[in-house]
């Protein structure tokens, strides 16, 4: 099955031209969580950046963990926007989910699970992106596809990973003030075992 429709591809390829800071979000949320993850799991050398948007987790991590390898996927981006083949000791998204078509989510979790050798780290942003689409099959709906709370979230990846070697190993649940009210995001970290 796929893991985006083409039309939905485009728009987020749009996106990411027309807008500079679409897809720029690691370092404000989650970089110094990998960095921190790295440094306590040596044995990581390959990480897949899903979703990756400008590549800022490859960035960052040139200059602290050089070491590691970071291939990024993201449909949005010609040049990325191919899966790659294999498994990753880290699988990394970052403000990815909530943007995930929601006929397509248990399917992307689901791969993101196969593609996890060791951690599975994901950064959901759980609440309304304040903007629209100006076209494309969402044109007028917010680009937080998925607006669900963060119980709503941790279920529906106990349902989709369905692989008892991969157990959640840390839930965060957070809440970001902002001017227009409290924003809340989660924080799910899996680790494969055994």
């Amino acid at each position: 099955m796929a893991l985006v429709t083409k039309a939905y591809a485009d728009t987020l390829s749009n996106l990411h031209v027309s807008n500079k800071g679409w897809g720029d979000s690691v370092m404000k949320y989650s970089a110094g969580d990998v960095q921190g993850m790295l440094n306590s799991h040596p044995y990581i050398r390959t990480v897949l950046d899903y979703g990756c948007g400008k590549g800022g987790l490859k960035i960052a991590l040139a200059s602290t963990h050089p070491h590691v390898t970071v291939t990024e996927y993201d449909p949005g981006i010609p040049g990325k926007d191919v899966m790659p083949e294999g498994r990753f000791d880290l699988v990394f998204s970052c403000d990815v989910l909530e943007h995930v078509e929601p006929e397509m989510l248990i399917e992307v979790l689901c791969t993101l699970g196969k593609k996890t050798k060791v951690v599975l780290y994901n950064n959901i942003a759980c609440y309304s992106a304040n903007a629209t689409f100006g076209e494309g099959p969402y044109a007028g709906k917010d680009i937080h596809l998925i607006i669900k709370e963060p119980d709503w979230w941790a279920q529906s990846f106990a349902f989709a990973l369905n692989d008892s070697k991969l157990s959640l190993l840390e839930r965060r649940d957070i809440w970001r003030r902002h001017r227009l009210g409290p924003r809340p995001r989660i924080t799910l970290i899996y680790e494969r075992v055994g």
